[in-house]
């Protein structure tokens, strides 16, 4: 997948500011920042910035962000999209984003439709971990419970409860099934 021309390091950026994560400097620490919401495609807003370090805004998650941390994040202002992670809209063709776990809401039902195109080591990494845990494309599953902040987020699949991380969720394509 290629980067956008505008991407930059985090560290560079000035609040009050909409980005999105396009990838990491060669050194870092990827799954530490997969880990902590900050995958590649991730919609972040720039909320201050003191003395380098920054605070920044994941959904309704804030997390703070030391310079070198910051320095190793790649942004851009404009979306993260692959064409083959696009859907299109039959009615006005206009591309839509598509539908992932961490935007479904408490007690609502879904199915697994595929994953996000991964095209990091680590990322790839979590799509195996995904299937490992009977996340096959198909499987049918229910949001039983979300965290306070949104982190991590509980689902009923296959009999079992399976708590994912908002990261790990973000990968996972998904439909809505009607009960």
């Amino acid at each position: 997948m290629d980067l956008p021309n505008s991407c930059q390091s985090l560290a560079n950026m000035q609040p009050p500011q909409q980005l999105w994560i396009v990838g990491y400097q060669k050194s870092a620490k990827t799954n530490q920042l997969i880990g902590m919401g900050l995958a590649p495609g991730t919609a972040i807003e720039i909320l201050q910035m003191v003395a380098g370090n920054l605070v920044v805004r994941i959904g309704e998650t804030r997390i703070g962000l030391n310079q070198d941390i910051a320095e190793q994040i790649l942004v851009s202002d404009q979306p993260l999209t692959a064409p083959e992670n696009v859907m299109r809209d039959p009615a006005n063709m206009e591309q839509i984003a598509p539908l992932t776990l961490k935007d479904f809401q408490l007690h609502q039902t879904g199915k697994v439709k595929g994953f996000a195109d991964t095209d990091t080591p680590d990322l790839r990494a979590y799509k195996k971990k995904l299937l490992a845990m009977g996340l096959t494309p198909g499987t049918e599953f229910t949001v039983t419970h979300i965290a306070p902040l949104g982190d991590p987020v509980e689902i009923k699949v296959r009999g079992f409860r399976l708590s994912l991380r908002q990261a790990e969720a973000a990968l996972l394509i998904v439909q809505e099934v009607q009960e």
